[in-house]
């Protein structure tokens, strides 16, 4: 038999070419896709070995032009490439390939997989010479019944490989038609949906598998197989006959008729659902651990690098004609005495009520932060010093009026304003800063902004 190979890797041609003659064929060899179909188109070849990943004319696309050669015998087709994925395969099936071997070359495989292919040419050949036979002899009744026979028996055979495959290939396949009605349904399937062949059959798969949220986009992929697109693949979540959801990668291919019409489709599924709560939890992962970078563990505020981001970004924003900006500047008064006095464990304490009343009282707009130590931030975005002072003032009487199992908590507070001079966020800091320790110095427990021209002076 004659076989033709299409490789543009010389020691990979080589070495087929040999194994393929040791096996008895008589081999041409093609350097690449254009190369064989040139000698194709001169020739025919009953059977093709072509690799998958070749420059100019792939294997995928040889295989489509031997196959719109409808006036000539037909050829066995098989791919040969590393790409082993599951998807590759249906891709290759469903582009006209009869066969698909993965590389490195295994000699046995080689031979087991070309013994499958002298069968079916064969009996292609044996059903082409009884239809010619057929012709001649049309008018011996006897041949023709004998013929017709051998044809049915041939398309029983054919049928019952088919069946074989279906039902052995190791991903949930069915096929329905333009309603979604199925027809087939293989085991696969009913591992992964529970649902029984004989259940299934002639229902809808959207009184079944597809749940009503997903209806739509099934229904889309159908419509658009049934135009004739092929490989349609779409991601949902697909219910169990118990009732749970699993998610489902799944991939639809046009069914063609006799006259090569489409007439429904086969969709072929895997179970993604391992995957798809593994990258939900890394998300969620992820999302932790930005949170806890961003985040001071004591107080559940925003910590200092949190601040300093925010900071920059309000101080950017004023380029882009945002007004001004306010940030208070707090300090527990004496909160050293409380860890003296009742220990380090009631100082946290304190530090955490004090930060939960400055989040339940703050502006809603507002960044709340620890700076350090006993030190706490508000960031006021579009606040003048004027409006500062007052959220301060109320802020500062929330945590007079707390009450604790130790003595009174206080604060002391300074306000300061951006101002047109300032050339960086520190800028803005140094003056609440400044304006922190004219608070302290005023007998703690109150607020003391820096106004326009003694924030100049600071500066």
């Amino acid at each position: 038999m004659r076989v033709l190979i299409a490789e543009d890797d010389g020691v990979s041609r080589l070495v087929l070419k040999k194994a393929l003659e040791e096996l008895g064929y008589t081999v041409h060899a093609a350097h690449d896709g254009e190369q064989a179909w040139q000698a194709f188109q001169h020739e025919g070849f009953p059977l093709v070995i072509s690799d998958w990943m070749m420059p100019g004319i792939d294997g995928i696309e040889l295989c489509r032009r031997i196959r719109s050669q409808v006036d000539r015998g037909y050829t066995y087709f098989i791919l040969l490439t590393a790409r082993d994925s599951r998807e590759d395969r249906y891709h290759a099936i469903g582009s006209g390939a009869d066969d698909y071997l993965s590389k490195p070359l295994d000699r046995a495989e080689l031979a087991s997989r070309l013994s499958v292919a002298r069968r079916i040419l064969d009996m292609e050949a044996q059903l082409r010479e009884a239809n010619e036979v057929l012709v001649r002899q049309k008018e011996a009744l006897e041949f023709k019944t004998r013929a017709l026979e051998q044809s049915q028996e041939m398309i029983q055979q054919a049928n019952l490989r088919f069946r074989e495959l279906f039902d052995n290939v190791p991903v949930a396949c069915f096929t329905l038609d333009s309603e979604g009605v199925v027809y087939e349904w293989n085991r696969a399937a009913t591992a992964l949906y529970g649902w029984q062949e004989y259940e299934v059959l002639t229902t809808s798969v959207f009184d079944t598998i597809i749940p009503a949220e997903q209806a739509d986009a099934m229904r889309r992929a159908i419509d658009s197989v049934m135009c004739g697109e092929h490989n349609i693949t779409l991601q949902s979540e697909d219910m169990r006959r118990d009732g749970t959801l699993r998610h489902v990668l799944r991939s639809l291919f046009p069914l063609h008729g006799p006259d090569n019409r489409v007439v429904g489709c086969i969709c072929a599924g895997v179970d993604i659902t391992e995957r798809v709560e593994y990258e939900q939890q890394l998300r969620a992962l992820n999302r932790r651990l930005e949170s806890l970078a961003f985040t001071d563990a004591l107080t559940g505020l925003l910590n200092h690098r949190a601040l300093q981001d925010h900071l920059i970004e309000v101080f950017n924003s004023l380029k882009n004609g945002e007004s001004t900006f306010s940030l208070i500047m707090l300090d527990i008064d004496h909160f050293k005495r409380f860890n003296d006095t009742y220990g380090h464990q009631a100082g946290d304490e304190v530090l955490r009520l004090v930060a939960q009343v400055l989040q339940a009282n703050a502006p809603p707009e507002s960044v709340v932060a620890r700076y350090g130590g006993e030190e706490l931030v508000v960031l006021l975005p579009g606040f003048s010093l004027d409006s500062a002072i007052q959220v301060a003032e109320q802020l500062r009487q929330a945590i007079q009026q707390t009450e604790t199992p130790y003595r009174q908590i206080t604060a002391s507070f300074g306000v300061a304003e951006f101002m047109p001079y300032m050339h960086s966020p520190s800028d803005v800091v140094e003056v609440a800063d400044a304006a922190l320790y004219e608070a302290k110095r005023a007998g703690r427990n109150c607020v003391r902004p820096l106004s326009a021209v003694s924030q100049s002076e600071a500066a």
